[in-house]
């Protein structure tokens, strides 16, 4: 077995691979969240409801409430349906966190 070269594997065509230089793509691809160029991958955790971001969260809903009301979740709301509501989780809670040290901020300076 050939240790092979992520460039040269890259630049190959797939119909002149062999099939171990095929799995070596797909090892490449699959280890630590890494697509084949080397750069990180970040899915997108998506929530369904009030309910299920704050248990993803942490916190009450009657928190994630009072956080849509202020408008801080808006840009983590993926769509609405109804009464459900899909949001990016790990945004909404960037959004809360930031949120959050910003009071923090202003409350340390009165």
């Amino acid at each position: 077995m050939e240790r092979h070269d992520n460039e040269s594997l890259l630049s190959k065509y797939v119909l002149h691979m062999t099939g171990e230089e095929l799995v070596a793509i797909f090892r490449m691809a699959a280890t630590e969240g890494k697509d084949v160029t080397g750069t990180s991958v970040e899915t997108a955790k998506y929530v369904y409801g009030v309910q299920d971001l704050a248990a993803y969260i942490g916190c009450c809903a009657s928190t994630i409430y009072d956080l849509k009301k202020r408008g801080v979740l808006n840009a983590a709301i993926v769509s609405k349906v109804g009464k459900k509501i899909v949001f990016n989780a790990s945004l909404a809670r960037q959004l809360a966190d930031e949120y959050q040290r910003q009071r923090r901020e202003e409350g340390g300076e009165q």
